[in-house]
C-alpha cells in the first residue's frame, strides 16, 4: 500500500513552521481567557480503576435504549478467569456514578488440546492486554487483545502473537470470538507476529468491523494490515468449539513490500481522526505526530509534536489546511491522541481534542481544544484541560486516550471523556450550554451643559438643580439548548477613568447618587430587555477636571448565582462575546462650537535680589506675571515651581493665591491655582516668598524653575537664578620676620647645598581662616598662593629659579619646595606698574582646607626660603633696586602679606678681580724687596756684636750663674 497523495508523514521531523514563532505568546494569552469555556471542569466526574490494573488506557461510548454509558478498557486487570494473570477488562461506567462494573466478555481460562494424545495448552490468556481496544457502534461492542498467544498443532511446540477480538451485538448479552490471524500457519509466512485487535473499529454506516493486525516479518520489520468482516458473518460462523473459524465475506488488504515503512497504517486508536471540520458534508482527516522534531531558537532540534490537518475537496482528494497546530512544550508528545468532538460551540464547524500525555508543568498531562472553521482548525486552542495528578515515577499520561462527540447528559451539547492509564483513571467533561449575548450603551446627549440644569437632586432636606443626561443600556441573549431564562448581572461605572486614577468622580447616578450601577437581569432565550436612568454632573467647586472625557463603562456577565439547569450546568458566555461596552460624554467648554479651546499662556519671572550669602537665611521673592494671550480658556491652569534643595517655601507675597506644598521622592515643589478655567486675556501678577538657608559653597547659583502647566498642554517655562556668595574672612595674616636683611649674616656661598639653611634666609606667612557669620557648614575651602618663576624688568636679567609642577597640598601636610620663591611677587618701590601673575610667569600653590564647621578656624603656615645667591648676584649686577617688597597674595577672599627686603652695607661686599689682587702682591713683595736692599745698604745687617768674642761669651756665663 502507498500513501494518499498531499498526506506527510507524520513520524517526520523539519523545520518549524514560520508562523509558530508568533503563535507562543497568544497561546498564552488565550488559554488564560479561555480556560473556563464550555468543557465545565468544575462538575467533572472521575473513575477510578484497580491500581496497576492501565485503567483508562482505552475509552469508548457505549448507548443503548435509555441512556449512555462509558466503556473503559483496563488492559493489566486481573479477573475472574482461572488461573489467568492480568489479562485484562473492560468496564463498564453509567456516567453519572462513579462506580463501574467489569464486562465478561471471556469467563474462561487457558484452553487446552490434545496434540499426540498429551493434553497441550493452546492459548495464553496471561498478559494478553484484553481491553487496549475498545470500540462500539449502536448494540454492538467489540473489544480486543493484541498480546493474545495461540499455538499451533505441529509437533514442535510453537507460539505466535495473533490477537484475538470479543464481539457482542445484543448490548452485552451474549459474545462471540472473532480472531483472525489464528490459523494453522505459523511463523513468518502464516499468521507470524499478527497482534490482531492492535486497533480496531466499526464503519460509520453499516456494520462492518475492521480489525488492523500489525504483522512481523524477519528481519524485524513490522508491516500492516485491514480485515474486514460483517457482524452478521461474525456471529454466524462463530462455534465455541472451534479454534479456526473461517467467516464468510472477510476482506483483507494485500500486505505491502518491505520498503514501505507503514509501521502504523490503521493506527486510527492515537494518531488519527475523520471528521468533517469545515462542514462542506465530506470527512477530512487529522493525523498527530507526536515526535515530530524542529530547531528551536537555539539550533537544536526540539521534539514537539504536531497535527496535521487534510481537508477533502473530493473523493480521497485531500489537501493540507493552511496551518497545522504545532506543539508549544518539548517532549510533551503533542499529538499522541485524537478525538473528534463535533460541534463543541455550537458555530457549525466540528472540533477536535488533542491530547499531550506528558504536557504541563509538571508533565501532568494536558488536553487542548481546537475549534474548527472552513479553513480548518485554528490556531490557538480556546481551552486547555489540565490534568490534576502531577507525575511522579510513572507518569499519570493524562490525554493518552480521548473519545467525544456523545452527549451523553442529553443537553444537546457533546461531551469529552480523557484516560490517565498511568494513576488508573478516567475524567469525564461534560459541555456546558453557550449562551450568545449583545449589549448596547447610549448617552444622551453626549454633552454636559453646566448653564442648563433640567434635573432635581434631593440631598437631604434640600433639593438641588443639576446638569444631567440620560443613560439607556440593553443585553439579548439567545442561543441553543438553554434553559427557559437566564440571568445576568450588569455593571456600570461613571467616569470609569477616574476610577483606575483613584480621583474624584465627575458624574453620578441621580438615583442613588453614586458613581457605579448594579443590576441583576433574567431574560428569556431571545429576549431583549433596557434599563434606562440618568446621571448628573457635580458641582464645578467639586472637581477641577472639566476637560478629558467622562468615560462610561457597562460589563456584563452571567449571574453566578443563578441556579444550575436541570442537567446540573451552567451556561456560559461565548467567549468571543464582547463583554465591555464603553461610551464617554464630555463638559460643555467656553471654546466655541467646536468645544476645542487654544489658549496661548505666557510666563515671565523676576527676583528682587541677586546675591545670596553662605550662613544667612537669606529671604527674598520671587514675583511673576502669568498671561493666556489665547482666544480659549485654560482649564486647570496651574503654577508649577519646583524648588532648589537649598530653598525653603516661605508663603504668598502678593494677590491671593491658592498654593499647595508638595513632595516627591526628592523632589519638592509648588502648585498654584490660577484659574479653572484662566480666560482669555487673564493677567496675573503674584509674588512669593522664599528662604535659602543651606546655601552650600559646591554651586554658585540657586536656581528656582516655574512652569505654566494646563491639562492641554504645557505652555511655558521660565527660570530664576540667585548667584551665591561664600563669606570667608583671612582673622590674621603676618609675615615673619616681615623684613629681609641682605646679605644675610653669616652666610656664605655654597657650591653645592648639604643643607636648607645653605639656600638663604627663612621666610613664613601665616594665616588664621574662620567662617564668617557663623557660617552652617563650609564642604570644601581652597587657598591659593601665588609666586613668580622667571621675572624680568627693563634691562633686568632674569632670576635664576628651576620649574617643579604645580601641585595641591593637603592642609595637614608639608610640603617643601626648594630653589623657589614661594608666593612672592616682586616690585620695585620706585616704579609705577608693578609686576603681577598677569604678566610673568608664576608658580601655583593650593591648599585644601577641607571641611569648615560652624564659627572654626584653620591656621595656615606657608614657609619658604629667599634663594639668596640668585639675589645677591643680581644685585651686584646691578640689576635689581635697593629695595625690594615680596606680596604674598591669597585668594579666598584676596589677601596680600608684605615681606620687605632690605640691603645693608650694599658696597662693602664688592667682589675684587682677581688680577688686581695678584698685581697688589707683586708690587707689595717689590716695595719689600726695595725695603730690604736700602736696609742692606745703610749697614743695618753688619752692627758689631757687644759681647767681643766667643772665648769672653764663654767666661761670663759661670758669673752670670752665680749671680743668678
Amino acid at each position: 500500500m502507498g500513501t494518499v497523495p498531499g498526506l506527510s508523514p507524520p513520524w517526520s521531523w523539519g523545520k518549524c513552521c514560520p508562523y509558530t514563532l508568533l503563535i507562543v505568546p497568544v497561546v498564552v494569552v488565550l488559554v488564560q481567557l479561555c480556560a473556563a469555556f464550555n468543557l465545565d471542569t468544575e462538575t467533572r466526574v472521575v473513575f477510578t480503576g484497580p491500581p496497576g490494573s492501565y485503567f483508562g488506557y482505552s475509552l469508548e461510548f457505549f448507548s443503548n435504549s435509555s441512556s449512555i454509558s462509558i466503556l473503559i478498557g483496563a488492559p493489566k486487570a486481573n479477573t475472574s478467569q482461572p488461573n489467568i494473570i492480568e489479562g485484562g477488562a473492560v468496564y463498564l461506567c453509567p456516567w453519572s456514578q462513579s462506580n463501574c462494573s467489569i464486562v465478561s466478555f471471556d469467563k474462561q481460562g487457558d484452553r487446552y488440546f490434545y496434540i499426540n494424545d498429551v493434553n497441550t495448552q493452546v492459548e495464553f490468556k496471561s498478559h494478553q492486554w484484553f481491553g487496549a481496544t475498545v470500540r462500539s457502534h449502536g448494540n454492538s461492542i467489540l473489544a480486543c487483545a493484541p498480546m493474545y498467544y495461540w499455538r499451533t498443532k505441529h509437533d514442535t511446540p510453537f507460539a505466535d502473537v495473533t490477537g484475538t477480538c470479543y464481539l457482542s451485538v445484543d448490548g452485552l448479552k451474549t459474545f462471540v470470538e472473532y480472531a483472525p490471524c489464528r490459523t494453522e500457519r505459523h511463523g513468518p509466512a502464516g499468521q507470524g507476529y499478527c497482534q490482531g485487535g492492535f486497533s480496531a473499529d466499526f464503519t460509520k454506516f453499516k456494520s462492518h468491523v475492521f480489525v488492523q493486525p500489525l504483522k512481523l516479518l524477519l528481519p524485524i520489520h513490522p508491516i500492516g494490515q485491514l480485515i474486514s468482516a460483517t457482524t452478521e458473518e461474525i456471529v454466524k460462523a462463530y462455534y465455541p468449539s472451534y479454534f479456526l473459524l473461517s467467516v464468510s465475506g472477510q476482506i483483507q488488504t494485500h500486505q505491502v513490500q518491505g520498503n514501505y515503512d507503514d509501521s502504523y497504517l490503521g493506527e486510527e486508536r492515537h494518531f488519527m481522526a475523520a471528521i468533517d471540520i469545515n462542514n462542506d458534508g465530506l470527512d477530512d482527516l487529522v493525523v498527530g505526530a507526536p515526535l515530530f522534531m524542529c530547531r528551536g531558537s537555539s539550533g537544536h532540534l526540539e521534539e514537539l509534536g504536531k497535527v496535521y490537518v487534510y481537508l477533502q475537496k473530493g473523493p480521497l482528494l485531500l489537501e493540507p489546511s493552511q496551518s497545522h497546530p504545532l506543539g508549544q512544550q518539548v517532549f510533551s508528545r503533542f499529538g499522541s491522541s485524537l478525538a473528534a468532538l463535533g460541534d463543541l460551540n455550537q458555530d457549525g464547524f466540528n472540533d477536535i481534542a488533542i491530547g499531550c500525555p506528558y504536557g504541563g508543568d509538571d508533565h501532568q498531562g494536558l488536553v487542548l481544544i481546537y475549534n474548527g472553521y472552513p479553513g480548518g482548525l485554528m490556531d490557538t486552542p480556546t481551552q486547555t484541560l489540565s490534568g490534576q495528578w502531577a507525575s511522579s515515577s510513572f507518569p499519570a499520561s493524562f490525554g493518552f486516550a480521548l473519545r467525544g462527540n456523545r452527549d451523553l447528559d442529553k443537553n444537546g451539547y457533546p461531551d469529552l471523556i480523557v484516560g490517565a492509564f498511568g494513576i488508573d483513571k478516567a475524567v469525564l467533561y461534560r459541555a456546558r450550554p453557550i449562551v450568545s449575548a449583545t449589549a448596547s450603551l447610549t448617552v444622551h446627549p453626549t454633552m454636559f451643559n453646566q448653564e442648563e440644569k433640567t434635573c432635581w437632586l434631593i440631598a437631604g432636606s434640600e433639593t438641588i438643580a443639576v446638569s444631567c443626561v440620560s443613560l439607556t443600556f440593553c443585553l439579548l441573549a439567545n442561543g441553543k439548548h438553554l434553559p427557559s431564562h437566564l440571568g445576568f448581572v450588569a455593571e456600570v461605572q461613571l467616569d470609569s477613568v477616574k476610577q483606575t486614577q483613584e480621583s474624584i468622580r465627575r458624574t453620578l447616578f441621580l438615583d442613588n447618587q453614586q458613581p457605579s450601577l448594579v443590576k441583576t437581569f433574567s431574560l428569556a432565550n431571545g429576549e431583549r430587555l433596557c434599563h434606562e436612568t440618568r446621571i448628573y454632573l457635580r458641582g464645578e467647586d467639586e472637581f477641577r477636571d472639566k476637560l478629558s472625557p467622562i468615560y462610561i463603562s457597562l460589563n456584563f456577565s452571567l449571574d453566578p448565582q443563578a441556579p444550575v439547569d436541570k442537567h446540573g450546568l451552567r451556561p456560559i458566555l461565548n467567549y468571543q462575546t464582547e463583554q465591555f461596552i464603553e461610551q464617554k460624554a464630555q463638559i460643555q467648554l467656553d471654546c466655541g462650537d467646536d468645544n476645542i479651546c487654544v489658549p496661548d499662556l505666557k510666563l515671565a519671572v523676576h527676583g528682587d535680589r541677586t546675591e545670596v550669602y553662605l550662613g544667612d537665611e537669606n529671604s527674598f521673592s520671587l514675583t511673576f506675571n502669568a498671561r493666556n494671550e489665547g482666544e480659549g480658556g485654560a482649564y486647570e491652569a496651574e503654577l508649577y515651581v519646583v524648588l532648589p534643595p537649598e530653598a525653603d517655601y516661605s508663603g504668598i507675597a502678593r494677590n491671593n493665591l491658592t498654593c499647595s506644598y508638595e513632595a516627591e521622592n526628592q523632589t519638592r515643589y509648588l502648585v498654584c491655582d490660577l484659574g479653572n478655567p484662566m480666560k482669555p486675556g487673564t493677567s496675573l501678577w503674584a509674588g512669593l516668598r522664599f528662604t535659602v538657608p543651606r546655601l552650600k559653597d559646591t554651586h554658585n547659583t540657586v536656581q528656582f524653575e516655574l512652569q505654566i502647566r494646563s491639562v492641554i498642554i504645557l505652555i511655558s517655562v521660565a527660570r530664576a537664578n540667585v548667584n551665591s556668595k561664600v563669606c570667608v574672612c583671612v582673622s590674621c595674616s603676618v609675615s615673619r620676620p616681615d623684613k629681609v636683611i641682605f646679605p644675610p649674616p653669616n652666610w656664605t656661598v655654597h657650591q653645592s647645598l648639604s643643607e636648607e639653611q645653605d639656600i638663604g634666609p627663612e621666610l613664613q606667612q601665616v594665616y588664621e581662616v574662620c567662617s564668617d557669620l557663623l557660617l552652617l557648614l563650609i564642604s570644601h575651602m581652597c587657598l591659593f598662593s601665588m609666586a613668580p618663576l622667571k621675572i624680568s624688568f627693563t634691562d633686568y636679567k632674569k632670576l635664576k629659579m628651576i620649574s617643579h609642577p604645580s601641585r595641591t597640598v593637603l592642609f595637614n601636610q608639608q610640603s617643601v619646595i626648594k630653589r623657589n620663591v614661594l608666593n612672592a611677587f616682586f616690585t620695585d618701590l620706585g616704579s609705577a606698574a608693578p609686576q603681577t601673575c598677569s604678566t610673568v610667569e608664576c608658580w601655583r600653590l593650593q591648599c585644601d582646607v577641607g571641611l569648615l564647621e560652624r564659627g572654626a578656624s584653620v591656621i595656615l603656615n606657608v614657609r619658604s626660603r629667599v634663594w639668596a645667591e640668585t639675589f645677591i648676584e643680581v644685585r651686584l649686577q646691578g640689576s635689581l633696586p635697593k629695595n625690594l617688597h615680596m606680596l604674598i597674595r591669597t585668594w579666598f577672599p584676596v589677601v596680600q602679606v608684605v615681606a620687605s627686603v632690605i640691603w645693608n652695607k650694599p658696597d662693602s661686599l664688592l667682589t675684587v678681580p682677581v688680577w688686581i689682587i695678584i698685581l697688589a702682591i707683586l708690587a707689595g713683595l717689590l716695595l719689600l724687596s726695595l725695603l730690604i736692599y736700602l736696609l742692606y745698604k745703610m749697614g743695618f745687617f753688619k752692627r758689631s756684636d757687644p759681647y767681643g768674642t766667643t772665648m769672653e761669651k764663654a767666661q761670663l756665663k759661670p758669673q752670670a750663674s752665680s749671680e743668678a
